[in-house]
């Protein structure tokens, strides 16, 4: 089967995977747009303007694009999402990874986005994050996992890479991010992983 040559197009059918076609297509536009530079601006995406809050609204619930405006903290959960001109948005760095890929290869490839996020870190600090995200993705509830339940699965797999130092990494990745709704009030430890990366069945 002969690749499209249309990089957008490869895009949409990578997203196809976990979209409907019309809103694959449509999301491939938004995507295709936030590649272009670090941040992108609502009238950056080219969109109708129903379609455009209608995937600005999506790719936030997925955590592809996050709002630079926030409440408080830079947790992904307080960032404010509004859809007026001027508004700027950001693509978490294995997201970016990840459909930059896509858009070549027309492929979602989980365990490629995050090997490249972490790739600055020691062959075998790669290997147990990796094998840490496919360990926790079925205690998972929501994309989210509470610290000590990370710590309980960590321990039961003999893991010799501290879990505080994959966490800290996947955090600053964008592989998870700290929910400080939750933290604050059962005063537990609880952090958001990056939805896409479970769009790739073979993760995990």
């Amino acid at each position: 089967m002969q690749t499209d040559k249309n990089p957008v197009n490869r895009l949409s059918g990578a997203l196809s995977v976990q979209l409907s076609d019309e809103d694959a297509k449509k999301m491939a536009q938004l995507i295709n747009a936030a590649l272009e530079s670090e941040n992108v601006y609502t009238e950056q995406i080219p969109l109708s303007e129903q379609d455009k809050h209608d995937c600005l609204l999506m790719a936030f619930e997925e955590r592809i694009l996050i709002p630079v405006r926030s409440r408080q903290s830079g947790a992904w959960e307080d960032r404010i999402l509004r859809f007026a001109a001027g508004e700027m948005f950001f693509m978490p760095p294995v997201a970016r990874i990840m459909f930059e890929s896509a858009r070549e290869t027309g492929l979602l490839d989980s365990e490629f986005a995050v090997r490249r996020a972490l790739s600055h870190h020691r062959p075998e600090f790669i290997d147990q994050s990796v094998d840490f995200l496919k360990q926790i993705k079925p205690h998972t509830k929501s994309c989210m996992a509470e610290g000590g339940l990370m710590a309980a699965v960590a321990r039961a797999g003999n893991f010799t890479i501290e879990v505080h130092d994959i966490v800290d990494s996947c955090v600053v990745a964008g592989i998870m991010n700290p929910c400080t709704r939750g933290s604050s009030m059962q005063g537990l430890a609880w952090y958001e992983f990056h939805p896409c990366l479970y769009w790739d069945e073979r993760f995990g």
